[in-house]
């Protein structure tokens, strides 16, 4: 059944958005969690997301031996244990969970690991961070369920490893995770990697667990032995933001939101830069919420080689903007949960507007006219594309197919999204 989006007509010229509560951030989240299994003693969270990636994570972990807890919003997890497992991990379509897990399980499981989750999982890319697994020992072997792993017959002592993170910077954050439980000090390289600005995200939380890890271009060092339990609370997504400071600029509003931490290393943060470039007005009100206010003044010129996530997000944004728009770096799109770079054209051209693919890393895109009915958008069971028609539909009016795709990183953003609205 398609939900029929909710448009800003009804809200007068100069109202404020919001103000918005941002959820926790399934990045952060994903990484605090494994770090705190790899960490002997008794870690507690607070603020962490609630979602479906975090789910499986969460329960890959209990399904490995390990005790986690969670009770008023504050998750304890006793960690520093060999995980094993005798039934399957069910992984959904969580990237992050496999590609953080595989590492650890590779290298350190006691007995095989039985791997299951959406077909989709499977088929993202794998064999980079597979081949250096196997050349340590570890066995792979895929069926058109999943896969089994056979790990390691010894867990190593260090790394030193020359990883193709071409297509994923999870590929080197997953073995660097696992790397800072060794007993000895490892070495990552590579000579190209996507989405680098995760590498600086994973090198803060490291260190946030004790690990004094050090990145410089094409090599990570990454003392072993050093991490330790910590009570932390996690901060908000800027990637869940990312729709919401949209919606301001694209309908010429202001909106306040958070918790954000403006020192996070989380690379959608750029979203505040690329939308100051359009001519939105951004400030800080106290250490933990942005304010945002538009309208954009021009079209979006952005690279987002550092923070691809936003791409679907920006495309509908520059659907509605006031001139034509260049969103560049966009070469991982077609690898994540759908191919984002032509799902994202797509919902352009739903929108009124035009776009033009050229060659696997930029997206040009003309505004359009607003249209009238027409089919209900697919955002092909894709969180972030469902939360860039959103936008879209602002303007734009529409309905959307599938709209529960949004759990899997959001699963209250329609119940937020209106409440946006109903200011």
């Amino acid at each position: 059944m398609a939900l029929p989006l909710p448009q800003d007509t009804h809200l007068s010229p100069g109202a404020a958005l919001g103000p918005v509560i941002v959820p926790g951030s399934k990045s952060v989240t994903n990484r605090a969690l494994l770090l705190g299994a790899l960490a002997p003693g008794t870690s507690h969270f607070r603020g962490g997301l609630e979602a479906e990636d975090t789910r499986w994570m969460r329960q890959a972990l209990r399904g490995l031996g390990f005790s986690l807890t969670e009770e008023d919003g504050l998750w304890q997890l006793q960690g520093g244990a060999r995980p094993r497992s005798e039934t399957p991990l069910w992984l959904g379509a969580s990237g992050t969970t496999l590609r953080f897990l595989l590492p650890w399980l590779a290298l350190s499981a006691k007995g095989p690991i039985r791997l299951e989750g959406d077909p989709r999982l499977f088929a993202r890319p794998l064999g980079p961070l597979l081949e250096p697994l196997q050349a340590l020992g570890a066995r792979w072997v895929a069926d058109p369920n999943g896969a089994w792993l056979h790990p390691a017959p010894e867990p190593p002592h260090c790394l030193d490893l020359a990883v193709d993170a071409s297509l994923s910077s999870q590929f080197l954050t997953g073995l660097a995770l696992v790397a800072a439980a060794l007993p000895e000090p490892s070495r990552l390289t590579w000579a190209a990697v996507a989405s680098s600005s995760y590498l600086d995200l994973s090198t803060q939380w490291l260190r946030r667990f004790g690990c004094a890890a050090v990145l410089e271009p094409g090599s990570w060092h990454i003392p072993g032995g050093s991490l330790g339990p910590r009570d932390l609370e996690l901060p908000g997504d800027w990637s869940g933001a990312a729709a919401f400071l949209a919606a301001a600029a694209a309908t010429g509003r202001s909106l306040r939101l958070g918790p954000l931490d403006p020192e996070d290393a989380q690379g959608d943060r750029a979203m505040v830069e690329i939308l100051e470039a359009a001519g939105c007005a951004v400030h800080w009100v106290g250490p933990q919420h942005l304010e945002l206010q538009g309208p954009l003044q021009r079209g979006l010129d952005a690279d987002l080689t550092e923070c691809p996530d936003l791409g679907p997000v920006l495309a509908a944004l520059a659907a509605l903007a006031p001139g034509p728009s260049e969103l560049r770096g966009l070469q991982t799109l077609p690898f994540k949960e759908c191919d984002r770079l032509e799902a994202s054209a797509e919902l352009v051209r739903w929108l009124g507007g035009e776009a033009e693919i050229l060659g696997d890393h930029t997206l040009r895109i003309r505004p359009g006219s607003p249209l009238g009915p027409r089919a209900p958008f697919d955002p092909r069971n894709d969180h972030r594309m469902a939360f860039a028609a959103a936008l879209g539909a602002l303007r734009r009016g529409g309905d959307l197919l599938d709209p529960h795709c949004v759990a899997k990183t959001f699963p209250e953003f329609w119940e937020v999204w209106q409440g946006m609205l109903q200011c």
